[in-house]
């Protein structure tokens, strides 16, 4: 019987862990730090290992070399950059991810988030949710003036799954749809497909990052693409925080050309936990118009049951193969 180390979170779906132990020899641990992974590691001979989608560290060499017999890594996530995908070729390491899976496309999770961070973030809903709190009613009402979506133009960059489904959301609250993807042929009605960034970018309302993140989208929305914008602008990432520029979005809060941004997503991640001074994290305590959530656009039962079924599944049939 195969042997698989599975690190991301199992614990509130018990049934799954019941029927796993019946098809393969399964550790679970939930969500190990890296020191502790290492041990798991070299203590165990794993086959495969399911890792976190979000672990508190990147996967990389100094874990691989203690898996003698690693023969591939699935995460349950579409993105890979919390695992080194250059470690993972030197030691013959397949990496295998939810990206272009048959599962992926009946995951709504992200989807459904990315869409709740816009409307939150343009009708200023976690400051309406603070103030009440503080003891406030509408005796500060003109701080909690907004906008209405129905009308408003969403400039949606990258068209895969998330930014075809956050389309469809906005369609439906009656917005203009404009979008920017060299890679796919849009068919959608509702949506206006530019041949290139900076028309989708310089007459949107509200710009959407739904990328993945590679070589090529890394760092691309630079301190240019901020310039393209209007001003009185909104943002929402959802994607990598490696996509943007960080400190370019910080000029264009601080100076108002962005009115608000709503992320669920920001650079080294893995070092948050260690090192609470992000520069982002760092502004969003003392200002208003950023809004950061810790990368939960996932993060539902649904969702979670369906990447990780799907993520044991492949290793099962490749170490069958």
């Amino acid at each position: 019987m195969k042997k698989i180390l599975c690190t991301a979170p199992l614990h509130f779906i018990s049934n799954l862990q019941n029927s796993l132990i019946e098809e393969v020899d399964i550790y679970y641990e939930n969500n190990p730090s890296f020191d502790e992974t290492k041990k798991i590691l070299i203590e165990n001979n794993f086959d495969g290992w399911v890792c976190n989608p979000c672990p508190p560290y990147n996967i990389c060499d100094d874990l691989m070399k203690h898996g003698k017999n690693l023969k591939i890594i699935a995460t349950p996530s579409t993105g890979t950059n919390h695992i080194n995908l250059n470690d993972a070729l030197k030691f013959d390491i397949e990496i295998k991810s939810l990206r272009n899976s048959e599962i992926v496309n009946k995951i709504y999770s992200s989807s459904e988030f990315t869409f709740n961070l816009l409307i939150s973030t343009v009708r200023k809903f976690y400051d309406s949710i603070n103030y009440v709190r503080h003891g406030h009613w509408r005796d500060i009402e003109d701080q909690l003036r907004a906008r209405e979506l129905n009308g408003l133009t969403i400039g949606i960059i990258g068209y895969g799954r998330i930014g075809g489904n956050l389309s469809k959301y906005c369609n439906a609250f009656d917005m203009k749809v404009l979008s920017y993807d060299p890679y796919k042929k849009i068919s959608d009605s509702w949506c206006i497909q530019k041949d290139n960034m900076k028309e989708v970018v310089s007459n949107c309302d509200i710009l959407a990052i739904c990328v993945h993140l590679n070589d090529e989208t890394k760092g691309f929305i630079n301190e240019e693409v901020f310039s393209w914008l209007k001003n009185g602008c909104y943002f929402i990432n959802s994607s990598r925080g490696d996509t943007i520029n960080e400190a370019a979005l910080l000029k264009n809060l601080i100076s108002g050309k962005i009115i608000a941004a709503g992320l669920d997503v920001i650079s080294n991640e893995d070092k948050i936990l260690k090192d609470f001074s992000h520069p982002l994290i760092e502004y969003a305590k003392k200002n208003s118009n950023l809004y950061i959530t810790p990368h939960i656009a996932g993060l539902t039962f649904d969702s979670e049951y369906k990447a990780q079924v799907h993520s044991i599944n492949s290793i099962i049939k490749y170490l069958n193969s």
